[in-house]
């Protein structure tokens, strides 16, 4: 690899687990020999981040906005050349990040919705995320943009997929049936493709079993983030 690679910046803890998933995607994914072959990476896993949930759903709480805009302006100020964040959810706060910043702040989101439309070519898609995701259709409506349709789990999953996504924020890592279930669901909905939207459930997305394609958010993230950082084009 290049000496002249490009730095990464990680906007973390949201949750820990989830931020080193992203960190061990990265490494797999980098094609090194030695130490010095992989990819400079500044991580702030800050688990402090206000809570999205309470903020964006509840309508209490603190905005974590101006934690992460402080988060990626102290990366850029140790040298980041550019940021990722391993939560979907808080990018429903990614303007004002981007806003905050001179470097480039990879939108984990457009990328897999991007991912979705140009390699799946699927018109229906099962989306697994947290309920804000859900409440707020901030994949939905991207997606609707590019005319693909979204089935999502009914109320009584949903609430059940919340509470693993919470388990596995407090380190219970115990494989679930319930994505598996979840999942089935969304096929017999005639979901053409999977997208697993939440970096928790990304951390268990290969217990699934399904005859579509399963396309994960982190894992897109992490695959272009080495792609840009090791000189190749990002996808637009």
């Amino acid at each position: 690899m290049s000496e002249s690679s490009l730095t990464i910046g990680v906007l973390g803890g949201m949750g820990p687990m989830a931020t080193i998933d992203l960190l061990q995607r990265i490494i797999r994914l980098t094609p090194a020999l030695d130490d010095v072959d992989h990819i400079r990476t500044l991580v702030d896993n800050n688990p402090k981040v206000p809570s999205r949930i309470n903020h964006l759903i509840n309508r209490q709480g603190e905005n974590p906005a101006p934690v992460l805009v402080s988060m990626a302006a102290s990366l850029e100020s140790m040298g980041a050349d550019f940021l990722v964040m391993p939560c979907n959810t808080a990018h429903l706060y990614a303007q004002e990040i981007e806003s905050a910043v001179r470097i480039r702040f990879l939108n984990m989101v457009e990328l897999t919705v991007e991912r979705v439309a140009t390699q799946v070519h699927a018109s229906k898609v099962g989306l697994l995320a947290s309920t804000a995701i859900h409440q707020t259709k901030l994949y939905e409506s991207i997606f609707a943009s590019r005319g693909i349709a979204t089935v999502v789990p009914d109320d009584a999953l949903q609430s059940q997929l919340m509470k693993l996504i919470m388990a596995i924020k407090a380190g219970d890592l115990n494989e679930s049936d319930l994505l598996q279930r979840t999942v089935e669901h969304m096929l017999a909905e005639q979901a053409e493709c999977v997208v697993i939207a939440c970096t928790e459930l990304s951390v268990l997305g290969d217990s699934l079993d399904v005859h579509v394609p399963v396309i994960d958010a982190s894992q897109c993230l992490a695959e272009v983030a080495v792609q840009l950082a090791l000189g190749g084009k990002a996808y637009e």
